[in-house]
């Protein structure tokens, strides 16, 4: 399966879906974090007097999430659901592909086809995978609100600081692969 989906990744990627992924991922990011709507989060934040949601958080445990969700309110869990399955299936699927399109052209450009390090593009498609399970756990913690369902509170903190780290930790090697790709042109040129 893992060979499977770096396989398909390399098949798609080229300058036009690094542009068309990256175009949605941007569009769609900015648009949710910048714009004022009630699905986006300014709309939200005033919808719930200023609480925020738990994708947004670096880590929380059980309490954490019940007192978050809590300060939605009824209007605003009802909204954070919805968007789970709307917006935040869109996002992770642009910049996870996005970040994965970028890590394989580096890719091509530094590493023979056979080395290990042509796998580091899943390290994106694991971030959006944990993006998705972070979904499905918010999504029944809100369909079970009141009542607590402690432990899995508590998973989904750990699911959403992996996400995190994952994420970072692509846009790292994206980051190094392209600084690596324009040192090493730049090398060559010289020389």
């Amino acid at each position: 399966m893992v060979k499977t989906i770096h396989s398909a990744i390399d098949r798609i990627a080229s300058g036009w879906s690094f542009a068309a992924f990256g175009l949605i991922a941007v569009l769609t990011v900015a648009t949710v974090n910048l714009a004022d709507f009630s699905w986006t989060i300014p709309g939200f934040k005033q919808l719930t007097h200023g609480a925020g949601i738990l994708d947004l958080e670096w880590h929380y445990d059980a309490e954490g999430a019940y007192r978050l969700l809590a300060a939605q309110g009824e209007a605003g869990r009802a909204l954070y659901c919805r968007s789970l399955w709307t917006l935040d299936i869109v996002i992770p699927v642009a910049v996870s592909m996005w970040l994965a399109i970028a890590i394989t052209l580096a890719q091509r450009r530094l590493v023979d086809r056979q080395q290990w390090a042509r796998y580091l593009n899943l390290f994106p498609i694991v971030a959006g995978m944990s993006d998705l399970l972070e979904n499905i756990l918010v999504t029944i913690l809100l369909s079970g609100y009141p009542y607590p369902l402690t432990s899995l509170a508590n998973v989904a903190g750990y699911v959403t600081t992996a996400k995190h780290l994952l994420y970072q930790f692509s846009i790292i090697l994206a980051l190094i692969g392209w600084g690596l790709v324009v040192f090493r042109k730049k090398w060559t040129v010289g020389d």
